[in-house]
């Protein structure tokens, strides 16, 4: 099998290719290049490429080129099912320190402490079927407390009430957090009301 095959049958399995991906492999990345100009790639962004049929997957992009971000906010909760809104922006969190001057204009970024940034952090698929990093229910619903202010009053209702008519819901996780992230009065007055 030529390498060009290779990269080809990665790009099917996967649904794109990264220079990453073929550095692992012991491909040089030129083959990357030579691919797009033969018409059997075609780059996507920085490092990442799919064929003529390939999605481009926003979700899965982003995060590949800013791995140190977790989806959290609009996006958690739709990739979770916890609203019906399609967000228009990707929302995401980081640490407190990261770089964010390679983020797009329109990317949300949120920051906290980097002891808590990766709590409650899952792998869920995009909307692609790609793997990501998302906050789980229970840290979003956290961060949709401490963020009260600048969230849509009906988002906020909805989200608590989607979440406490699941069967899968965790009140001892969602407590646990909000203790962690210091807003454990507002959720507990919050548990009273919607439970």
């Amino acid at each position: 099998m030529t390498n060009e095959e290779i990269i080809q049958e990665i790009v099917r399995e996967k649904g794109y290719v990264s220079s990453k991906i073929l550095k692992e492999k012991n491909i040089p990345s030129w083959y990357l290049s030579n691919m797009v100009r033969k018409d059997l790639l075609r780059r996507i962004d920085r490092g990442i490429y799919v064929n003529e049929k390939g999605i481009h997957d926003e979700y899965f992009v982003f995060q590949y080129l800013h791995t140190k971000s977790v989806y959290s906010y609009s996006n958690a909760l739709y990739l979770q099912g916890l609203t019906d809104q399609i967000p228009t922006r990707l929302e995401v969190t980081v640490y407190q320190g990261y770089n964010t001057h390679r983020f797009d204009k329109n990317v949300i970024a949120h920051y906290v402490k980097k002891d808590v940034h990766n709590l409650g952090v899952i792998d869920i698929l995009s909307p692609y079927g790609n793997s990501v990093n998302v906050y789980n229910k229970e840290r979003t619903l956290c961060d949709l407390v401490s963020s009260k202010k600048i969230i849509e009053s009906e988002v906020f209702k909805k989200a608590f009430q989607t979440y406490f008519q699941q069967m899968d819901k965790d009140v001892h996780k969602l407590m646990k957090y909000a203790t962690k992230l210091g807003i454990e009065s507002e959720m507990f007055t919050l548990i009273e009301v919607l439970s």
